[in-house]
């Protein structure tokens, strides 16, 4: 089955397959904690300016306010973390990967387009907010652009563990505008997505009031507000991860649960998440005050349970592709210990740039008039 495939590049990876394997992790991981972010505190957002649009009341129309203020800064976050494990995915699955694109290339493209005109949307919905104009029917269009994307990626990254289908597609269109055929694991993979930064992402929120000059009403407003959000979607999220690894098939469900290494994730995942609800009822039945151990209660459990979930996203791809006849182990290596140093280097500086950046933004927080 090997001849599904392209045939293998002659260069070989510059670095062994398990240090690849570690970025991408931690990379993708962190382009999704940020992806939660701009999701969910969109939805916030979106509830909250129609809520303030609706009563006139300060408390909802300053938080949604704040979100849309904060939005675009987050989706620099988004787009430049999600570069590196793009890159290393084509490093590693490049022959998969390249052809799954070409084949709904038309689609894949137009993710450039669509990620543009979100972000356009997103500065406007700032711009009105800081004018005290509604803005949620802007949100709304930012959601679908976004949630286009999304769909893009997973039909992509589904497309490529099935090499079966490929000649077919090719076969109907070399243009790139046929969609893949039906897939049981596509629905419930978009959706882990999308409910995950739904809740991941409205717990994230809440750090919007952890310092600044924002009186105790709108503090507590977000803080509920956002916490019983989370809720709700981090309880449908645990029946949406049962729902994903039951439409996997049999061998890789077999194969998750028989690793030395995935199978720890198929517990430590639901039990992050359980975390993270608990953290969500704490807000809720404790809005008031922040302490570092608050901080480390709202932000670690959501963000083991993005990692946990990206390795078992991985388990799944290695163990599907390997069916097929790809083994990523297998890829020849010449490793070139003096660039990977260098490159290791220049993103612990890249990192620490970031984590600066931040500290900056959460200080920068506007005066509640400005959109009350």
């Amino acid at each position: 089955m090997q001849d599904q495939f392209p045939h293998l590049d002659p260069i070989p990876l510059p670095a062994p397959v398990w240090l690849f394997k570690a970025l991408h992790h931690l990379t993708l991981s962190l382009h999704f904690s940020f992806l939660a972010m701009l999701l969910g505190g969109l939805v916030l957002g979106i509830l909250w300016n129609l809520i303030g649009q609706a009563t006139r009341k300060k408390a909802p129309l300053f938080a949604s306010g704040l979100v849309a203020n904060r939005l675009p800064i987050i989706t620099t976050y988004v787009i430049n973390l999600g570069v590196p494990p793009l890159l290393f995915v084509q490093v590693l699955y490049g022959r998969a990967i390249y052809t799954s694109t070409i084949l709904i290339g038309v689609y894949w493209i137009s993710v450039v387009f669509a990620v543009m005109g979100a972000y356009w949307v997103l500065y406007r919905m700032a711009s009105r907010a800081e004018a005290g104009k509604s803005w949620w029917l802007l949100g709304i269009g930012a959601l679908v652009l976004l949630a286009y994307v999304g769909r893009v990626y997973s039909m992509a990254s589904t497309l490529m563990l099935k090499p079966e289908v490929w000649p077919g597609m090719y076969d109907a269109s070399p243009s790139g505008v046929n969609l893949p055929p039906h897939d049981p694991t596509l629905l419930p993979r978009l959706l882990m997505v999308l409910v995950g930064s739904l809740g991941f992402g409205s717990l994230g929120t809440t750090l919007y009031t952890a310092k600044g000059n924002l009186s105790e009403e709108v503090k507590l407003y977000i803080r509920q507000g956002a916490a019983q959000v989370a809720l709700a979607a981090l309880l449908v999220l645990l029946v949406i991860g049962t729902w994903a690894f039951r439409s996997q098939p049999d061998f890789v469900q077999a194969g998750l649960r028989a690793s030395a290494f995935y199978g720890p994730f198929l517990y430590l995942w639901p039990a992050c998440v359980a975390l993270s609800l608990l953290a969500a009822l704490w807000l809720l039945v404790s809005p008031k005050g922040w302490n570092w151990g608050r901080i480390l209660a709202v932000t670690l459990p959501p963000f083991l349970s993005i990692a946990s979930f990206e390795i078992l996203r991985d388990g799944v791809r290695d163990l599907t592709l390997a069916q097929a006849g790809f083994d990523v182990w297998a890829s020849p290596v010449n490793t070139n210990w003096l660039v990977v140093g260098l490159f290791l280097g220049l993103l612990v500086i890249g990192v620490g740039f970031m984590v600066w950046v931040l500290a900056v933004m959460r200080r920068a927080l506007p005066r509640e008039e400005h959109y009350a």
